[in-house]
């Protein structure tokens, strides 16, 4: 944030988009509407323009990508009018410079003020600053920025320099810098659009705050004081005057009139300053779960030999150091992530765009959106490369709530070009995007790319490229070099996957497991999520599964009423699953665990269920690895449009089950009932218990056997010792018995339950269910549940009559006499009677 006195910003948000010319037909009312030029606020697209006036639907709720291909196709342009702040001087004369400031145009195309080009454009990620000084000195000044097809210089590019990318990608995404999921992905639709997609501001200034870096690092151990140490560095621009920058650091929580945690008057020596002190009573920045989250706003002022404020630059810090630890072990190389000098086990989500226009995601969306990712357990989000480097807004609220944040560079699953002018742009957009986050307090991790490494090894693209370049210089070269210039306080990796070179293991495969990251995707592409139980891994940045997306979500999104007969081979879900034979390994995923469903809400919750199942399968086995594996991050927390795929939570923010399986397998201290050493073959189940925070935990614990004749068997578990801060032990469970079908423990009251044999083989009892509606509140009901047998996964799907009805708890496990309490609110949450209720409660039985 800048401003001050002498220096303003002004939104520049009111223009006309003028549709050009292409090569596609355009719909006659579209073509009407636009005749005159369409007025839109910016920042904006095309597609979003377009569904704001009502021209085209809105493909994150009931659009169809199909109804608007044609937007792919043409030339567009947005056309102003500038004028200089009022009152105007001749700016010139009066040292006054007037700067036109556009914070990302998509993608490719010219800006001409008043008829003449001013600026070409080639990079959806960049900035682009034009001086308007001479202009408005003359009055106002007319200014249209045109924009090319990118889809039509994409293909241009492929046809003369074809580059390798999954076949299931049909659109050359990697040949323009622009938002790869955009051209489709295996979640995503296609919706190549244009448009003044962030801010453009007039910034008018006499003198000016640059190059402004504020590193904000911590010595020694969390629990250490004086750990904080401060570095400035600054540079002013513009008419002589300015002598001095004053420096002042003031908590957060003091307000903005609180005392100062420190201030000083630096001098400019050359036009540039610089500083390097500790603050011995600043307090350490922690993850979520690990401690608080201090911050510091560091507040910049460019003064003149009268102490006049010239300018003023404020960045918002938080005190800590972050370390990448990759030493050799009997496994292989750790890959450990440690803040503040204590290693933090990853309980992560992948990140993808919120909405398929990036353009439309607010503060307050991000703020929920976020907050679903921290109440599932979460302590970090990875910036998935497909996608952009997000708003400040996203990073504002990872600042605050303690969530760390992985940060790819933006390339994805394909070979990139390095030409000359391509490097250029590249260059261009990774210092810009360094220096715009580098003062994040949640940024941890530069990550090059997003499975290119791993594409280039195992995907067939050496006998493609031969001995051309596929984007390797940008991952070994390039970006590790500006991440080394421009920031150098936090670790940088060449991809995702990737294991590290110079090891005595020797050359690795980029996935492979013993050493760096690794993505596993077999288990859904060709094997099962009980394969999970025979992996290891260092960490684990990708792994997923794949269910619908809500009911009403997809039920909106098909045009159905809210009892659509949604089934899985519906051909009006098609358009939404996207992952290449996804609706037959979707269906297979689902046959190896229950019978088919015959009815729509059957299909739907057996799908959700099952995904959940494999979230409980996989992520509670790498956490019980706890000293080998450092990290995982599930694919992926959330949704651009109403799809089916691996999303906890859907477009329209709705909870999936698995989000509730994730929340359970998230818990900072956590019970896992695995098989043995992990063999699969009959070792005998043990009991792991994990503990993720900085203190000691002894657990109370009881284990219980059940039967398909309904006897329920204590277990005497044996003695359970302290498990250490950040660590973990390893307790035998006493045999069940041959004929028993699950283990239950009981762990300080949360339980967690083994099922000993496959799903298939089980033949769980019909329980008789009493249920008890109370009202607790406007909008606000609790729902009793008490069995007579065991039952397993017991969910209360709401969504199935009320909408936006919102569950408390799912996929409960109740031995026989046992009871649940479902507390649900929102919208009309009170219409759920004990008659309506009796439909919506699911299990393993009713599934069967």
């Amino acid at each position: 944030m800048n401003q001050s006195p002498h220096r303003s910003v002004a939104p520049v948000d009111r223009w006309r988009l003028h549709l050009l010319d292409g090569s596609a037909p355009v719909p006659d009312r579209v073509r009407e509407a636009l005749a005159g030029g369409l007025e839109v606020t910016v920042p904006t697209s095309v597609h979003a323009a377009l569904i704001g006036a009502g021209l085209i639907r809105d493909i994150t709720v009931d659009g169809s990508e199909a109804d608007d291909a044609w937007i792919a196709r043409q030339r567009w342009a947005y056309r102003t009018t500038v004028t200089a702040p009022a009152p105007a001087p001749a700016p010139a004369a009066a040292g006054e410079r007037l700067r036109l400031v556009f914070h990302g145009i998509d993608t490719l195309g010219r800006v001409l003020v008043n008829g003449t080009e001013r600026a070409t454009v080639a990079d959806m990620f960049r900035r682009h600053e034009l001086d308007l000084t001479a202009d408005l000195a003359q009055g106002p000044a007319d200014v249209v920025v045109e924009l090319a097809a990118a889809l039509a210089a994409a293909e241009r590019a492929e046809a003369a320099d074809p580059l390798p990318r999954p076949d299931i990608y049909e659109l050359p995404y990697n040949q323009v810098r622009k938002m790869a999921c955009s051209f489709g992905w295996d979640w995503g639709p296609v919706t190549v659009t244009a448009g003044l997609w962030r801010p453009v501001e007039l910034e008018s200034w006499v003198t000016r705050l640059v190059d402004v870096r504020v590193d904000a690092g911590w010595s020694g151990g969390a629990d250490e004081p004086g750990g904080a140490r401060l570095r400035i560095g600054a540079a002013a621009e513009g008419a002589p005057g300015a002598v001095a920058v004053r420096v002042r650091v003031t908590p957060v929580d003091a307000g903005g009139d609180g005392e100062p945690l420190f201030a000083a008057e630096l001098p400019l020596v050359g036009g540039s300053t610089a500083l390097d002190t500790g603050l011995p009573t600043a307090r350490p920045w922690q993850p979520v779960g690990v401690g608080a989250q201090p911050r510091y706003d560091v507040e910049l002022t460019l003064v003149d030999g009268v102490g006049r404020a010239l300018d003023t630059a404020r960045r918002r810090a938080g005190f800590r150091r972050v370390e990448l630890v990759q030493r050799p072990d009997e496994h292989g190389v750790s890959c450990e992530l440690h803040v503040n000098g204590v290693r933090v086990w990853v309980r992560g989500l992948n990140w993808i765009p919120d909405d398929t226009f990036p353009e439309r995601i607010t503060a307050d969306r991000l703020a929920t959106r976020i907050g679903q990712a921290v109440d599932a357990g979460a302590n970090l989000l990875r910036v998935w490369g497909g996608g952009t480097y997000e708003s400040d807004d996203f990073y504002d609220v990872c600042d605050a709530l303690g969530v760390l944040v992985w940060q790819d560079f933006l390339f994805a699953c394909a070979a990139y070009p390095e030409d000359d002018a391509t490097v250029a742009e590249v260059t261009a957009e990774a210092r810009e995007a360094v220096v715009r986050l580098r003062h994040r307090a949640s940024l941890v991790l530069w990550c090059g790319c997003n499975e290119n490494l791993w594409g280039h090894e195992d995907w067939g693209w050496k006998d493609v490229l031969g001995d051309r370049p596929w984007g390797a210089r940008y991952y070994d070269e390039l970006l590790p070099a500006v991440v080394a210039e421009l920031d150098g306080t936090r670790p940088y990796v060449p991809g995702s996957p990737f294991s590290p070179a110079g090891t005595l293991l020797g050359d690795l495969h980029p996935n492979d497991d013993r050493a760096g990251s690794t993505h596993f995707w077999e288990t859904w592409n060709r094997l099962d999520y009980t394969a999970f139980e025979g992996y290891t891994s260092r960490f684990v940045a990708e792994f997923g599964w794949q269910a619908p997306a809500s009911w009403p979500t997809l039920a909106r999104a098909i045009g159905a009423g809210p009892a659509a007969p949604l089934l899985a081979d519906d051909d009006r879900l098609a358009v939404h699953q996207k992952a290449g034979g996804g609706r037959e390994l979707l269906r297979t995923a689902v046959a190896r665990h229950l019978p088919p469903a015959t009815d729509g809400p059957g299909w739907y919750v057996a799908a959700q269920l099952v995904q959940a199942r494999a979230v409980r399968t996989s992520v509670p086995h790498f956490r019980s690895l706890h000293d080998v594996c450092s990290g995982t991050i599930w694919w992926q927390l959330n949704d651009c449009w109403p799809a089916v795929s691996w999303s906890l939570v859907d477009v329209a923010g709705r909870r999936k089950l698995a989000w509730y399986a994730v929340r359970d397998a998230f818990a900072p201290r956590l019970a896992v009932l695995g098989d043995g050493e992990g063999s699969g073959d009959g070792g005998g189940p043990v009991l792991t218990l994990v503990n993720d925070t900085p203190d000691a935990w002894t657990p109370q614990v009881a284990l219980h056997a059940w039967t398909p004749a309904g006897a329920v068997r204590e277990l005497v578990p044996p003695a359970v010792p302290t498990v250490p801060p950040h660590g973990h032990v390893v307790l035998p469970v006493p045999p069940p018995g041959v004929d028993a079908d699950v283990v239950v423990a009981d762990v300080d009251g949360v339980r967690t339950a083994r099922w000993l044999r496959p799903d298939l083989e089980l033949s769980p009892p019909a329980p008789t269910l009493t249920t008890a509606v109370t009202a607790t509140g406007p909008d606000a009901v609790e729902v009793a549940v008490t069995t007579d047998v065991l039952v397993r996964d017991l969910c209360l799907v709401a969504e199935l009559a009320v909408p936006d009805a919102v569950v408390d708890t799912q996929l409960v496990t109740l031995l026989p006499g046992e009871s649940a309490t479902f507390r649900v609110t929102g919208p009309d949450a009170d219409l759920l009677t004990a008659d309506r209720v009796a439909d919506l409660l699911f299990h393993d039985a009713r599934l069967r």
